[in-house]
């Protein structure tokens, strides 16, 4: 149970970081966004091993010093988390059939508000750090709160690659099937708070 919690939490913690901060620690988010969108997406469709932690690691910390250095590359990527995850949550409320083209749905959509992002990156700094950061509380929050028995029934007892495993792939599948309007709303609603947050605070 205790490495469900800590996989929530982390979740929460660093969505919630990047949905209301976003834009202040644009180098930090930027690179933990990357990280755990790596990270779990790994998990999803790998086994889990320790080479998927790893390369998740390596590609978080490559891509926070790359932005760094190229700031328009680092608002792209932002803009290309955030219109992945948007084509995440699209394909859940379309047919089941939509899930085949996943894949395509999440890169074509992460491909085009990338470059809008890069083209208008003040605003799109607001909007991608803030939907991609409500991407990840949302869906963790809600099914903490309406699922917590059955996450906790899928933790595996002293291995924390497995029990990530397993509730990513529950959480990004079952529970978002089943819960995908509320998952939507709950995402839309932080991701408009994150935004006029972000908008008040000084540079």
């Amino acid at each position: 149970m205790e490495l469900a919690i800590v996989y929530l939490l982390v979740n929460i913690a660093v969505g919630a970081l990047a949905c209301f901060f976003g834009k202040r620690l644009f180098y930090v988010v930027l690179g933990l966004l990357v990280f755990l969108g790596v990270f779990n997406v790994a998990l999803s469709s790998t086994d889990g091993s320790m080479v998927s932690f790893v390369v998740a690691a390596v590609l978080g910390v490559i891509a926070a010093l790359l932005s760094k250095f190229v700031y328009k590359a680092g608002v792209f990527l932002v803009g290309f988390a955030a219109g992945a995850a948007l084509g995440f949550v699209v394909t859940m409320l379309l047919p089941s059939e939509a899930a085949d083209f996943l894949g395509v749905i999440m890169v074509v959509a992460g491909v085009l508000l990338g470059l809008a992002a890069a083209h208008w990156s003040d605003l799109a700094v607001r909007l991608g750090t803030a939907w991609t950061g409500a991407t990840f509380v949302a869906p963790n929050l809600l099914a903490a709160g309406l699922a917590f028995p059955a996450l906790a029934a899928l933790a595996v007892p002293g291995d924390a690659t497995a029990t990530f495993d397993a509730l990513s792939a529950y959480i990004g599948g079952d529970f978002a099937a089943a819960n995908g309007t509320a998952i939507l709303v709950g995402t839309i609603v932080l991701a408009v708070a994150g935004v006029i947050v972000q908008g008040r605070q000084k540079d």
